[in-house]
């Protein structure tokens, strides 16, 4: 490998060997010679790591277009979820407002139906209320009728007709 590039730097040096100084102001030739020799070195030497550059230039730009096409998918995706979470919650709030209509409706009827049972309840407790305190009252006015006749002396019981009254009240 090394033999190679001796040979093609001594090339130019043994190609122009034997050229005269008559010739040396039209050196077109040697000159363009020696260009393409220095070019081909030149290529030689870097081709493989501008190659290898560019391709990785062009790896590393792919590689972002992706990244940025993945990203974009991405912000799609989480945009769609959220638009379903939106319309989700959305529904879900109407349901829990109807949910909601429903059981104050519930409530207030049971509320009503409770009352209507407490009014009644009450209406009873009254009427037996009142029933007791009619006799309450029957026996006071019968006590105190019986006191003044006795107080009196207006009327006279024997103990047989006390007695026989008590029996009839008691039977």
């Amino acid at each position: 490998m090394k033999l190679r590039y001796l040979i093609i730097l001594l090339l130019p040096a043994i190609a122009f060997a034997g050229e005269s100084e008559a010739n040396s102001g039209t050196d077109i030739m040697a000159r363009t010679i020696n260009f393409i020799i220095f070019a081909g070195i030149l290529y030689y030497l870097i081709a493989d790591k501008v190659k290898a550059y560019f391709k990785g230039r062009t790896r590393g730009i792919a590689n972002q277009l992706t990244e940025i096409q993945e990203k974009l998918n991405s912000a799609k995706q989480a945009k769609e979820d959220a638009l379903a979470d939106a319309k989700n919650a959305d529904a879900k709030a109407k349901e829990l407002v109807e949910i909601a209509k429903n059981e104050a409706s519930f409530i207030s009827d049971k509320i009503a139906q409770d009352t209507k049972t407490e009014i009644a309840h009450l209406e009873k407790a009254l009427q037996e209320r009142m029933e007791i305190e009619e006799k309450k009252m029957g026996k006071e006015v019968v006590s105190e009728v019986i006191d003044e006749l006795f107080a009196d002396g207006k009327i006279k019981l024997s103990n047989d007709d006390f007695l026989n009254i008590i029996k009839k009240k008691v039977a």
